[in-house]
């Protein structure tokens, strides 16, 4: 099967309903898999996501989420997700964490833009400067405002799980999942406990990256009008720097309870 900028096409369907060709890819160096939905909508879309499933409620991934966004090695800025806001011609530009997964989407209808933001989320996701000072801005650290006064914790996340824990409905969400699925990742809040968050460390937090943001544990998603070899091209410039790995991200069945179950949680808010 030949090879395209370092990719070899393992399906191909037209979606006629949608007026759109599907084609996907998979990487041969990495084993990425590649969606590319061609189409004549001008309202281009990227994304990439890598499977995240947390080991506990630390909020490691919702941290991740934001900390890659925080500079990287070719965008060493404070914010340039924050840039992007101000000067980008976007249509849609965020990130969001699941139980299971960390998402980044963005989408133009200006193709010199929307691969503008391509690049600076690949390199986000693949090359962050998540240092230990970014770690404790987005996820936790002591704050002290007057020397004699007590220490508080802050950070972002810290301070945004606060908020939803202090919402019933959020509780009551959170709370319906981890009861239905309590021996496996759905068993963990995701975004963050902040009884928990003050637990993770730099270490951990680091080698969460290390372990899943690789191009091997990725899934890529295009839709629009751009053109679908450039596609291809501008991924493999980030993918081609990486060997395959094997990376452990598998989620497995939660057991059938043997009978009924009742739990009772307490809101305190």
């Amino acid at each position: 099967m030949s090879i395209v900028h370092g990719f070899e096409m393992i399906g191909e369907q037209d979606i006629p309903e949608l007026r759109t060709g599907a084609r996907l890819w998979r990487h041969a160096g990495t084993g990425s898999q590649l969606l590319s939905l061609m189409n004549d909508d001008e309202n281009k879309v990227f994304g990439i996501t890598f499977r995240t499933p947390p080991r506990d409620s630390t909020g490691v991934a919702h941290i991740l989420e934001h900390a890659v966004l925080c500079g990287s090695r070719k965008y060493p800025v404070k914010e340039p997700f924050v840039e992007l806001l101000k000067g980008s011609l976007k249509t849609f530009l965020n990130a969001m964490t699941y139980p299971d997964k960390t998402c980044y989407p963005v989408a133009s209808q200006n193709v010199r833009d929307f691969y503008n933001l391509i690049d600076v989320y690949l390199d986000a996701v693949f090359y962050p400067r998540i240092s230990p000072f970014i770690f404790q801005q987005e996820g936790w650290h002591y704050d002290l405002e007057r020397r004699e006064g007590p220490l508080s914790y802050k950070g972002v996340v810290f301070n945004e799980m606060k908020g939803a824990y202090s919402s019933p409905d959020n509780l009551l969400a959170e709370y319906s999942q981890q009861s239905l699925f309590p021996d496996t990742t759905y068993g963990f809040d995701s975004g963050g406990n902040p009884r928990e968050i003050p637990t993770l460390t730099y270490d951990r937090f680091k080698g969460f990256h290390e372990t899943y943001y690789h191009p091997s544990n990725a899934r890529i998603f295009f839709y629009g009008d751009d053109d679908p070899q450039e596609r291809l091209r501008i991924v493999d410039e980030y993918l081609k720097d990486f060997d395959h790995k094997k990376v452990d991200s598998t989620i497995p069945l939660q057991r059938r309870f043997e009978g009924p179950r009742r739990v009772t949680r307490a809101y305190t808010g």
